[in-house]
């Protein structure tokens, strides 16, 4: 399974909704549900005038409940992300310190679940799921969350989200955002422009609005107080519509369409981007003269380096620009959605200027099938590089403002650092050696890269 791909179904269903894979079986259609198949097919006209596309087919309007939808997922992680994988994600994000080692990351992540549920597209039915309850949302809520889903559900007719979810999900944390950030910012430019003209048409009570807004900054204390690491499914939001805006939001909420952003999406789609470098800072993908490809660490030469004797890499994982920001931000710096809303608060000085980064997790075993499992004496090594010495020493200064037992820090050439996790000091001592008299190759955009280049 992608990269918790029950991550972006849980958050994002918490927050305004996502697609999520094939659905089990539905409750039966009622008078209310039916009234929202009549909604849903008038929001559906309304999406298509704001993007300039058209539904190559039909969408089917299916039926389901909360309950229903917190037993789907629980049953999602259990078959497609299995234990040994969720270990090893959760052991590489407690050794950078992304997750503190008391949480549990798939305890935390169902915690998060509330009973709010507007809907989602499936991408394997190819149906629009709609909640059924006592009490209907607002009406503008109800169809500002269905004009997201439908969006999806445009995008797979004309892009196909499924090919695009599996060509690059469940590489790494910073794919993972990356695929997420395409995939919703697309949804949420579109859903905030019908949002903005629906206010303006008169036809809602903004009072009602108002109220609801009340009652989910409320429920998103939960959400807040969890580790900052689980924001960042927001942040796939907000910093999606951004990059697909080429960094030039207002001029999407001016227009009078969502075209643009449709185009930016195909594009996207068919050359995606690298690394959530490129989705914080559009103009390293979109400009041809500052693209900023990520530079690559060879796996393979990795493992050479780091394996011996009943010692094995079991899990390789990349945490990209917005992840890092997350490790190097203020401890005591408070999280709100008021800020989290802006693209500009998932990134900071330590992190820009970040050029790449590759995280190895090493356990003892008699083969690496029975490490990886075992998870016995893990270490963690992480190279970490950057565009300018500059850059690397301020990431540097900033993560050992972390404190942190049994990490090192070695500095790898003038663009480098390599972060030590869990092993003693002559261990320390003989790995840097090796490191810096042998690194594994590494390249850029398909050319030879090194950290000691200026």
């Amino acid at each position: 399974m992608p990269r918790f791909r029950f991550v972006h179904v849980l958050v994002g269903i918490l927050l305004v909704g996502t697609f999520v894979p094939a659905f089990a079986e539905a409750p039966a259609a009622t008078d209310a549900s039916q009234d929202l198949v009549r909604v849903a097919d008038e929001v559906a006209k309304e999406v298509e005038a704001l993007r300039g596309w058209t539904f190559k087919g039909p969408v089917q309007k299916r039926f389901c409940t909360p309950d229903h939808v917190r037993r789907y997922l629980v049953r999602l992680i259990d078959e497609q992300c299995p234990a040994e994988r969720v270990g090893q994600i959760q052991a590489f994000l407690r050794t950078v310190g992304l997750l503190p080692r008391e949480c549990d990351l798939k305890k935390t992540l169902l915690g998060l679940l509330e009973e709010q549920v507007g809907g989602y597209y499936d991408t394997e039915a190819k149906a629009l799921y709609l909640v059924t309850r006592s009490e209907r949302l607002p009406a503008l809520v109800e169809r500002v969350m269905i004009a997201h889903e439908l969006t999806h559900a445009l995008d797979d007719q004309h892009a196909g989200l499924d090919g695009f979810l599996k060509s690059l999900a469940g590489q790494s944390e910073d794919l993972d955002l990356v695929t997420m950030s395409v995939i919703e910012g697309s949804a949420t430019a579109l859903m905030t422009q019908y949002m903005a003209r629906a206010q303006l048409s008169g036809r809602f009570d903004m009072t009602e609005l108002q109220q609801y807004a009340i009652q989910e900054a409320e429920r998103s204390r939960t959400f807040l107080a969890a580790p900052r690491y689980f924001s960042s499914i927001l942040g796939t939001y907000m910093c999606g519509m951004q990059f697909l805006a080429k960094g030039n939001i207002l001029a999407v909420m001016m227009s009078t369409d969502n075209r643009a952003v449709g185009q930016n999406f195909l594009a996207a789609v068919k050359d995606p981007p690298r690394s959530t470098e490129q989705i914080l800072h559009p103009a390293k993908y979109w400009d041809p003269a500052t693209r900023d490809d990520p530079v690559v660490v060879d796996d393979a030469a990795a493992a050479r380096l780091l394996e011996g004797p009943g010692r094995w890499v079991v899990h390789r994982n990349t945490a990209g620009e917005m992840l890092c920001a997350m490790l190097t931000a203020p401890p005591d710096q408070p999280m709100d959605l008021m800020s989290m809303a802006m693209a500009a608060a998932w990134t900071n000085p330590a992190a820009a200027g970040w050029g790449g980064d590759r995280f190895y997790l090493i356990a003892a075993g008699p083969d690496a099938k029975a490490a990886g499992k075992s998870l016995d004496a893990a270490r963690g090594v992480w190279f970490t590089l950057w565009d300018t010495p500059e850059d690397r020493d301020e990431f540097v200064q900033a993560y050992e403002g972390r404190p942190m037992a049994g990490r090192a820090i070695v500095p790898l050439g003038s663009l480098g650092a390599v972060v030590l996790f869990g092993f003693d000091a002559a261990e320390q001592k003989a790995l840097a050696e090796r490191l810096t008299k042998s690194p594994p190759p590494m390249t850029r955009a398909g050319k030879p890269w090194s950290p000691w280049a200026l």
